[in-house]
């Protein structure tokens, strides 16, 4: 298996190594300051829009896509960094502002006896922000490499095509997740400043 080993001025320095290609996963700085806001913000979420259980045990506003989420700035402000390495790392850039994050945040929370079965993303990249993850061994398992090694507090990054899905929740321990989808294009301003070996695996 072929792991990141792509040369890059890193904007953070907690971005994990000897992953598959194309998989990146972060610990979120200052995750203890934005947890409680992020999860008062997602209460916030379900008691607006009188969000419910869905058919599989876990409430969600992927299928509210039009409402006002109440997390979004939050979001954009813990992401910028992680999202920006991601873009250094291949020469990219959000395809516009408003595609940055697709618009398309949306929250997971799952109680025990909650799963969801296996699907992929749209966009270019997908992302995974563990809120709570009490147990890692409830995090996402991909199709093609099983369980990557998170915590509570990381970001992963993958390719949106990657099939994967939430295992069954054993515990009585809740897990919460925010996900989201990110379109890019090429930098070509960016690249003309960078010899083509910076990207290339050695």
């Amino acid at each position: 298996m072929m792991t990141n080993t792509i040369m890059k001025t890193s904007t953070t320095s907690n971005c994990k190594v000897n992953l598959p290609d194309h998989i990146h996963i972060f610990s979120v700085e200052d995750h203890e300051y934005w947890k409680p806001k992020l999860l008062e913000a997602i209460e916030l979420m379900i008691k607006i829009n009188n969000i419910q259980l869905n058919q599989s045990g876990f409430y969600y506003d992927f299928n509210i896509a039009n409402a006002k989420r109440t997390y979004k700035q939050l979001m954009d402000n813990i992401l910028l960094p992680y999202v920006n390495e991601v873009e250094e790392t291949y020469g990219f850039k959000a395809a516009s502002e408003s595609k940055r994050m697709n618009q398309n945040f949306w929250f997971q929370q799952y109680i025990q006896g909650a799963a969801h079965s296996w699907h992929n993303h749209n966009g270019h990249f997908a992302l995974i922000y563990y809120i709570e993850l009490p147990d890692s061994t409830e995090a996402t398992e991909f199709l093609n490499y099983g369980k990557f090694d998170v915590k509570e507090g990381d970001i992963i990054f993958f390719p949106s095509f990657l099939p994967h899905r939430s295992p069954k929740i054993k515990s009585n321990l809740r897990k919460t997740i925010i996900s989201g989808n990110i379109d890019f294009e090429v930098d070509g301003e960016f690249l003309k400043h960078h010899d083509e070996k910076r990207f290339r695996n050695r």
